[in-house]
């Protein structure tokens, strides 16, 4: 028999290969199906987990952090969205300390994403320090939330428009991304407006102005 006969069962007279190779596809479709099943299953969790805006800290601590149930006033999983209980966070700021955004539960709150580099970010910081300053003995919170540039960025961009509100640094972009920035539609910068129980009650993608800022102000309470 040559290498290229097709091996013959001496009693059936059945071809051998066929058989095998239907053998073999068999085994290679109980072992695959199992792994497709459980990366489908890992996929979907990661992907609900960020939804839900994630509860992991970075390594350092700092990044997206679990928000106690007793400050989840809306009973549903944290969101970027309107009408729910927005992602907590504890951020590194400039000077080295720390802020956590739940601290600040009690007030309201303007969180506001953006870049030295942001064209738009630079168009709207003079109206949002000029909104801090008039409103800010009135119980209003703000907090400057840069994308991943150093402490000598951030300083020389808060000096240059007298930023006196706290800024913190979002290093990784883990924040960013558990609030869902990015995108053709939400990029910076972007604006979420907090009701004093942490709650998001309306939200801007790009820049704002005087008027859009006056008016998202007052849906949170600030006249």
């Amino acid at each position: 028999m040559s290498e290229h006969d097709v091996p013959v069962d001496q009693v059936s007279g059945v071809e051998e290969r066929p058989q095998n190779r239907r053998e073999w596809s068999g085994v290679l479709r109980s072992l695959v199906l199992p792994v497709l099943i459980v990366a489908a299953i890992v996929g979907v969790l990661l992907y609900v987990d960020r939804l839900r805006g994630g509860s992991t800290p970075a390594s350092d601590g700092y990044g997206i952090v679990e928000l106690p149930a007793e400050m989840n006033t809306t009973g549903r999983a944290v969101s970027s969205d309107v009408g729910r209980t927005a992602p907590d966070f504890r951020l590194q700021t400039p000077d080295g300390g720390e802020l956590r955004l739940s601290d600040l539960r009690g007030h309201p709150v303007l969180v506001n994403f953006w870049a030295s580099w942001c064209i738009p970010c630079r168009q709207e910081m003079p109206e949002i320090v000029r909104a801090y300053a008039a409103h800010h003995d009135g119980g209003l919170r703000i907090v400057a939330v840069d994308l991943q540039e150093n402490a000598d960025q951030v300083r020389g961009f808060a000096g240059e428009f007298g930023m006196t509100f706290p800024i913190a640094i979002d290093r990784t972009g883990a924040v960013a991304s558990a609030w869902r920035i990015g995108g053709p539609i939400k990029g910076i910068p972007s604006s979420y407006f907090l009701d004093a129980d942490g709650v998001v009650r309306a939200r801007v993608f790009g820049p704002l102005t005087a008027q859009s800022l006056s008016g998202n102000l007052a849906t949170i309470g600030v006249q």
